[in-house]
């Protein structure tokens, strides 16, 4: 795996380097450190990264920049800030963690932990709801149909919302059952009721919430066996 760190105070930026090669050992492929936002960007363009440290104050710039620069690249970000009162904003961006400085060795690394173990631990995603930031459980939706650079939830109530992050970023941080069965629509198996096959090698799910979702010709294999078994 490969893991950008973004951090202008040395000392921080050494102990963020130090703590994750020891979270993540022969894991870890590639280490990189930057201390400002353009820096960030390009080694983003250059080479896919897994996972992004964040600190949100960076030579005067916002951090939070980086992230509206760079919406569509699917790595995982754990912001680590001082400042604690911008954590809302953070996780409308779909953050995995936000660490709040000054912080002990044993709170990044349950940071860490949560990028390690993300498919199995996370049971809640923060979405839009009546303009307000909510957080809804896994468990309640029924599928993901992308919308521009955005994501629409669709509940298993029928209720919609709106979540920031692109439908591959948000792929990243939902549970391995929700399934990529299209390029616009991801759906959760736990939710499959019928698999509906047209003439012309045309393919549509339907949920126990939804009829007619698209299913691409590749994802229909893997589809099949899941409902078979």
């Amino acid at each position: 795996m490969n893991v950008l760190i973004l951090e202008d105070e040395p000392l921080i930026a050494q102990g963020l380097e130090r703590e994750v090669r020891a979270h993540f050992g022969a894991r870890l492929s590639n280490l990189v450190l930057h201390d400002n936002v353009p820096q960030a960007l390009a080694a983003l363009a250059q080479e896919q990264v897994d996972l992004l440290l964040l600190d949100l104050n960076l030579h005067g710039a916002d951090g939070y920049d980086l992230l509206r620069l760079a919406h569509t690249a699917p790595f995982q970000t754990i912001i680590v800030s001082a400042h604690a009162e911008r954590s809302i904003t953070a996780f409308e961006f779909g953050v995995l963690d936000f660490v709040a400085k000054p912080f002990s060795r044993e709170r990044l690394h349950k940071a860490l932990q949560r990028y390690t173990g993300r498919h199995t631990e996370v049971a809640s995603l923060a979405v839009k709801k009546r303009g307000a930031l909510e957080w809804i459980a896994m468990a309640d939706i029924d599928h993901v149909q992308a919308d521009g650079h955005y994501s629409n939830i669709v509940l298993r109530s029928g209720e919609q919302c709106f979540h920031d992050l692109a439908i591959d970023k948000l792929m990243a941080l939902l549970p391995p059952h929700f399934l990529r069965v299209h390029r616009s629509y991801i759906v959760n198996s736990l939710g499959f009721k019928r698999l509906q096959i047209a003439a012309g090698g045309k393919y549509a799910l339907d949920t126990q919430t939804s009829t007619g979702i698209p299913v691409s010709r590749s994802s229909y294999p893997a589809l099949k066996q899941r409902l078979l078994g």
